[in-house]
């Protein structure tokens, strides 16, 4: 009786283990598949791509900084040089008027690039308009005779990529600004004219205007007052520029090489404010 009771009771605890063991390892499966949808889903959620719009959203118009630029700047220009003439010595062209002032304008369209504790960086585009200024000298023909003057003017359009630095200061009145660029610079030269000093010899007009564009840049410092008119803030600087050089184009066949402009510099004081 006792050997068919242990009998029948281990045959119990058998069954009992295959049936234990038969529903773990159903359940196994279920629970790998719920942990593996688990760390998909949190790897999906890793890697969610970001809104493709939202990188974009700093080049909206209401997202960016419009700054309205005016001032004064005095020009360095003008280049002495011979002039070659084919079957001649040639002529001579002096400078005695190199420098000129004039206004000038300027609209900068910029986004925030980077916005610490103690500084702001913004990068966008600059463009100015440098009204025109002159050259004048005189022309020693065959290097002998000094029976011309002569004059032109040109107008500067520089375009800079353009990066705009506002350092914080402890005054929240007022901050730092630095600004650097570079880009292409419109050269536009006109009104070439030569006139007669005797009266006697008839000028040769053998340039003309002409328009070219070369490489520039610019660098500036200012102080910014903030909350100034109309809350506004208001910018005052200096800026310098190096604004390339252009030349004129030539008129007549027999001139060897034409007259350039010289490297152009220019020192400007602006007033600004951004919107």
């Amino acid at each position: 009786m006792i050997l068919n009771s242990s009998t029948k009771i281990s045959n119990l605890l058998v069954t009992l283990s295959l049936v234990l063991i038969s529903q773990v390892a159903q359940a196994e499966p279920t629970q790998n598949h719920n942990i593996m949808t688990t760390t998909s889903l949190a790897k999906t959620d890793t890697n969610i791509a970001p809104d493709p719009t939202s990188r974009f959203s700093r080049f909206n118009p209401k997202n960016a900084t419009f700054v309205f630029q005016a001032g004064a700047f005095s020009a360095s220009q003008g280049n002495a040089q011979q002039i070659g003439i084919t079957g001649l010595i040639g002529d001579r062209f002096t400078v005695t008027h190199d420098y000129g002032k004039n206004a000038l304008l300027g609209l900068g369209y910029y986004v925030r690039a980077m916005d610490k504790s103690w500084f702001n960086m913004m990068y966008g585009l600059n463009a100015f308009y440098l009204a025109h200024t002159s050259v004048e000298g005189y022309v020693i023909q065959e290097g002998l005779f000094t029976n011309l003057s002569y004059r032109y003017s040109l107008t500067n359009y520089p375009i800079y990529a353009a990066i705009k630095t506002l350092l914080y200061t402890n005054n929240s009145r007022f901050n730092i600004t630095l600004d650097l660029g570079m880009g292409p610079n419109i050269i536009k030269t006109r009104y070439f004219h030569e006139h007669s000093l005797d009266g006697v010899t008839l000028p040769d007009t053998i340039f003309s205007g002409e328009t070219n564009v070369v490489w520039s840049a610019t660098a500036g410092i200012g102080i910014k007052l903030n909350n100034i008119i109309a809350r506004l803030p208001l910018e005052i600087g200096y800026r310098f520029f190096y604004l390339g050089q252009g030349h004129l184009d030539k008129q007549n066949d027999q001139v060897v090489n034409t007259l350039n402009t010289g490297n152009n510099y220019a020192n400007a004081l602006l007033i600004s404010t951004s919107v």
